[in-house]
């Protein structure tokens, strides 16, 4: 049997469509294991996403997944564009583009 966590809405919507859906309420170590395997999942479908359009819906997805596993350890969204804006302050972001080289191992043969 495969388990996949789903959007509260979706029942609904497949009740509209006539069909009916076996779900359960996850408990909180559950949840926890389910959003990281949605995170995977939506950060797979970023990867993948063939348009502009795709990409901004995927991303919004992820940071769904985000939102519930901030809400899920307790903490706010305040806390964690907190904790967002200190690590940039302390390591940067991503605006200068930059890209780290590295030798491989069998390049030092």
């Amino acid at each position: 049997m495969t388990t996949k966590l789903i959007r509260d809405r979706i029942p609904e919507i497949a009740a509209a469509r006539g069909q009916q859906l076996q779900v359960h309420t996850a408990g909180t170590n559950e949840m926890v294991s389910l959003l990281l395997d949605k995170l995977d999942e939506e950060a797979l479908e970023v990867s993948e996403a063939a348009s502009n359009e795709e990409l901004l819906g995927e991303l919004a997805d992820v940071l769904e997944v985000v939102h519930a596993l901030t809400r899920l350890n307790g903490w706010t969204l305040d806390d964690l564009e907190a904790a967002r804006t200190r690590k940039h302050q302390e390591r940067g972001g991503f605006d200068g583009q930059l890209v780290l080289t590295v030798a491989d191992e069998e390049d030092d043969r």
